[in-house]
């Protein structure tokens, strides 16, 4: 992180000047900000404060004082907000300023064929025989991730899964399969790529590749 550079920067500069002076600190051992990535604003603070307690009892230093300032009014504060977001962005790629917990999607397109990215979440709702038998929301935008939990809602709320789960290929993954497998679930759940591999094209290319193949391995063996 650039700013986080920047602190480490910026402390390395005020630490060297006091050693040109001989003064400043008298033995003061400033706590350990570590590596740029390790630097938290818990750890700035609390250098930050150690430096202006020093140097408040000296009238020189200007440049020192100036440096502390720039960290304590701009560096410290950009920091903490940084941590917030962090916090609030979680595992997620993207959240919106004005609902945290929404994250932004690409949307179905408008009336005028725009797919719309914008903030929001990805419903999951599970039927039988047209009831609905469990809803979920989720803040990925994409239906992969979202089985096992939707899933393990829908049995807290049954005591049960169903025992056989239909959902389309974008559902379908190692993951979801295992899961479905442990759960003792039938899956009729496609994947990605089940319709690619049935088509045409598919095929030749595949029986061709198994032509070449076996072709390569009799002119290694006649040779």
């Amino acid at each position: 992180m650039k700013l986080q550079e920047k602190v480490q920067t910026l402390f390395a500069t005020i630490e060297e000047a006091e050693k040109q002076e001989e003064a400043a600190l008298n033995g003061l051992d400033l706590c350990e900000l570590g590596e740029a990535a390790a630097i938290t604003s818990e750890k700035l603070d609390q250098a930050v404060k150690q430096l202006e307690a020093k140097l408040d009892k000296k009238t020189k230093d200007k440049p020192l004082k100036k440096a502390v300032r720039l960290v304590r009014k701009d560096l410290l504060p950009r920091l903490q907000k940084y941590e917030e977001q962090q916090q609030i962005l979680g595992t997620r790629n993207s959240y919106s300023k004005t609902d945290h917990d929404a994250t932004f999607m690409r949307l179905k397109e408008d009336h005028m064929q725009n797919g719309q990215l914008k903030p929001g979440y990805n419903v999951q709702i599970g039927t039988e025989n047209q009831f609905i038998i469990g809803y979920s929301l989720h803040q990925r935008p994409t239906d992969t991730p979202c089985l096992k939990p939707h899933l393990e809602k829908v049995k807290t709320a049954l005591g049960q899964l169903p025992r056989t789960i239909i959902a389309d290929a974008g559902y379908g993954s190692e993951e979801n399969y295992a899961y479905l497998n442990e759960e003792a679930c039938n899956a009729v759940v496609k994947y990605s790529t089940y319709h690619k591999e049935n088509s045409k094209s598919w095929q030749t290319l595949a029986h061709n590749l198994l032509k070449k193949a076996a072709a390569d391995k009799i002119a290694k063996v006649t040779v």
